[in-house]
């Protein structure tokens, strides 16, 4: 008999692994739960190209058009997992039925943050999360409309973004006192400020939004700072970041601690159960640590690793974070796990600039660029590449922009990192 696959999580990393295993030659009966009504789809796009007007839903969906993985996947759309029996090898869906597996995978992703904020429920105001969020808003973003922006994080900026292309006068509000304050350098997170200031977007940081306020007919007309500054506007869309979404494992027995934990083989606390993608804790050999990390391509390593498992090979997840944003013409791009650099050595040109992370040993362990795309890309794919090997590269080689690997440079040679380094979870847009 074919084995049982049920798959919660119809997002990226469960799409995948579904659609792998079902390209497979293995025995499967695979069924994938998804809350949407929409086959799996990418998420980095929705910020971008949907918001743009550019793209729609075929542009984002990972199941393509000839895919002849699809038929082979019972795919239940618009339901939600409610519960696990790890006893009896089933999950309960809020529709009353029950689905039995020999094997589970838990691809639940991560969950919009939500701000408890009066007035956020008038008309006009809007969170990003799903495709059709990013169609809504697109069909809202006018030119000469007024827009604020809560949350001046990833999602936050490439949001500014989209909207300042498309004509909106935009404002971005920040709780820190900069932006990008949970992931990015300040060196990096300040040009990029002034670049979005060049293209017309204004910003309040070291303050929140407090009330947000609507016309007698409920419409929004102004949102109300903690600094007093009141900032009229037709539209406002909250982007302060997401959470792993693990209360599912949880309430299944299995460990959780900042997500769900796994060993590198993405195995949870239950044998017969794996996890993928933005919920998972998982051991990364590379950095010998549990990592989290939300971004679009540790779902695809993830989901790589997971489907090997499940037909028998011998998979772990060791590859190298990595995350990029798009805004205007520039690219930014992280490599590695920069928070948990102690030094770090500048490079930068005209046109672009890229810090270079190492631990106290003076190992390489992450790497943050700005600029244009092909600028930057050769430089973070270089550093990836040392990053895996676990390279010490000469301090000196680094600030002329090349990576060769030498002897663990003397302290002398560095900077200290702008910030100490926090508890790593890579921040990362829709």
């Amino acid at each position: 008999m074919p084995e049982r696959i049920v798959i919660i999580g119809g997002g990226q990393a469960g799409g995948r692994v579904a659609q792998i295993l079902a390209n497979s030659s293995a025995d499967f009966h695979i069924s994938l739960i998804g809350r949407e009504p929409h086959p799996p789809y990418n998420r980095p796009p929705l910020s971008k190209g949907v918001l743009l007007a550019k793209s729609g839903f075929e542009d984002c969906a990972i199941w393509r058009e000839g895919d002849g993985a699809a038929g082979k996947i019972r795919f239940h759309a618009g339901v939600a997992a409610k519960m696990i029996d790890t006893g009896a090898k089933n999950v309960g869906l809020d529709d009353g039925r029950v689905i039995e597996y020999d094997r589970l995978v838990l691809a639940t992703g991560s969950r919009v943050r939500r701000v408890s904020m009066p007035g956020a429920d008038c008309s006009g105001v809007y969170m990003l999360r799903t495709f059709d969020d990013a169609v809504k808003i697109a069909k809202q973003f006018h030119s000469g409309l007024r827009l604020v922006v809560v949350g001046g994080g990833f999602i936050g900026l490439e949001i500014a973004a989209a909207a300042r292309t498309r004509g909106l006068h935009t404002v971005v509000v920040e709780a820190t006192n900069r932006l990008l304050s949970r992931i990015a350098p300040q060196s990096i997170g300040d040009a990029l400020a002034r670049h979005h200031e060049q293209a017309g977007v204004s910003f309040r940081v070291g303050c929140m939004v407090e009330r947000l306020i609507s016309t007698r007919s409920g419409k929004l007309k102004s949102a109300l700072l903690s600094n007093g500054e009141t900032i009229p506007c037709d539209l406002a869309i909250v982007g302060v970041g997401v959470t792993a979404d693990t209360e599912l494992a949880a309430s299944a027995g299995l460990d959780v601690q900042v997500g769900i934990r796994t060993d590198a083989t993405l195995r949870t606390s239950d044998p017969n159960i794996f996890a993928c993608g933005d919920a998972v804790s998982f051991w990364h050999p590379l950095f010998e640590r549990h990592v989290r990390v939300e971004a679009w391509q540790n779902a695809e390593d993830h989901a790589r690793v997971v489907a090997g498992r499940l037909m028998g090979q011998e998979t772990i997840c060791d590859t190298v974070p990595f995350f990029w944003s798009d805004q205007y013409e520039l690219s930014m791009q992280i490599v590695g796990l920069p928070q948990y650099g102690s030094f770090v050595v500048s490079h930068a040109t005209e046109d672009a600039q890229i810090l270079y992370h190492l631990d106290p040993r003076g190992r390489l362990v992450g790497a943050t660029g700005l600029g244009p795309h092909q600028l930057i890309g050769r430089k973070i794919r270089a550093a990836r590449q040392a990053i895996a090997g676990r390279s010490c590269p000469d301090a000196q080689a680094l600030k002329g922009g090349l990576i060769r690997s030498d002897a663990p440079p003397e302290s002398g040679n560095l900077e200290r990192e702008e910030e100490n380094p926090a508890p790593f979870s890579a921040r990362i847009p829709l």
